[in-house]
């Protein structure tokens, strides 16, 4: 009768030979998932990262075109520079969220937190940020509004005055009545380029601004351009100078803050003329563990272009990037406003 342990010992070596195996792939996977601390955090949608130098934009329900740069420190990170070295900034103006009362600072933390990040807490529901009692608008049953439109008013009235700013160019996704959270940031963005209180409420001299046809002009003469105007908080899209399209903005705060592990910064946007690099079509958490960003089109290092829900208050409040709602920002993908290369002046 033959032995039966050598084919046992043979039968054993072949399964601790294939759990070893597995074990190995099992590490490879683990590794590849952790990724090389780049911060970013995939979408159910299976979100598109596109590193600088490519032409895809954007692959709905795909799966990432490529990942980003392990090498680069700054890819999701939302500090003024990618060197730690601290520098000066304008003044401090911590973050908030969008309410009707007036932009008075509070001593809260600096921060690219979270927030609604699919945008759906927008006009057309008459929910979200933006009104100084709950954060939530008037339904369409609820018609009313004050001698001066504010934050939850509802009925003609506002939708004359959605028309108007859709008419200068301010952006709003439709005129339907409600004055919710992106009227909230189209009436914000009217009072910064006509110097007013930035209060979001239409008063007298904000309907004067609105009759009168307040617009910035552009800086820019040629081309398809994206300014960012760190004085009055705003983004323009302009071609061959013309401004076609004023969105409510938010840059650094200029206050320092610490990333999570210790190093220094100051929360300041740089000026200069950059282009459209990398950008990723999805939720982006940074790596530094300064909070997330939606969708964003990074034009300089790790500051780039992105939405924040609605966190997009009259004043400077981020880390560094140029935020703006992330209806706005959705809009900016959808329409393709700015592609990579496209140019990004930012002045003071």
């Amino acid at each position: 009768m033959r032995p039966t342990t050598s084919r046992t010992g043979t039968g054993d070596r072949h399964v601790r030979a294939r759990l070893v195996a597995l074990g190995a792939t099992g590490l490879v996977v683990a590794l590849v998932a952790a990724g090389c601390g780049t911060g970013s955090t995939p979408t159910p949608q299976a979100p598109v990262v596109t590193p600088a130098g490519t032409t895809t934009t954007t692959s709905p329900a795909g799966t990432p075109s490529s990942s980003p740069s392990a090498t680069d420190p700054a890819t999701s990170s939302d500090p003024a520079t990618t060197d730690p070295t601290p520098t000066t900034g304008s003044s401090p103006s911590p973050t908030g969220r969008a309410t009707s009362s007036a932009p008075t600072p509070t001593d809260s933390a600096t921060g690219d937190g979270s927030s609604k990040a699919d945008g759906s807490d927008d006009d057309h529901t008459g929910k979200g940020q933006g009104n100084g009692t709950n954060g939530k608008g008037k339904g369409k049953g609820h018609s009313t509004e004050h001698a001066e439109l504010r934050s939850g008013d509802h009925g003609a009235k506002v939708e004359t005055l959605q028309r108007r700013l859709l008419e200068l160019g301010y952006w709003l996704p439709s005129a339907d009545g409600n004055f919710g959270p992106s009227t909230q940031q189209a009436v914000w963005a009217l009072q910064k380029a006509a110097g007013l209180n930035r209060d979001g409420v239409v008063g007298t001299k904000t309907q004067k601004a609105l009759d009168r046809g307040v617009r910035p002009a552009a800086r820019t003469h040629q081309g398809h351009v994206i300014e960012v105007d760190l004085s009055k908080q705003l983004v323009l899209v302009v071609d061959d100078g013309h401004v076609s399209t004023i969105l409510n903005a938010s840059s650094g705060s200029g206050r320092p803050f610490k990333d999570k592990s210790g190093n220094q910064y100051v929360a300041h946007t740089p000026t200069g003329t950059y282009r459209m690099g990398r950008q990723y079509d999805g939720m982006y958490t940074s790596n530094l563990g300064l909070g997330t960003m939606w969708r964003p089109k990074f034009f300089n290092g790790g500051i780039a272009l992105h939405g924040l829900g609605f966190d997009v208050p009259p004043y400077p409040a981020s880390h560094g990037c140029v935020r703006i709602s992330n209806p706005a920002m959705d809009w900016v993908w959808s329409t393709n406003k700015a592609p990579q290369g496209t140019v990004v002046t930012v002045y003071a």
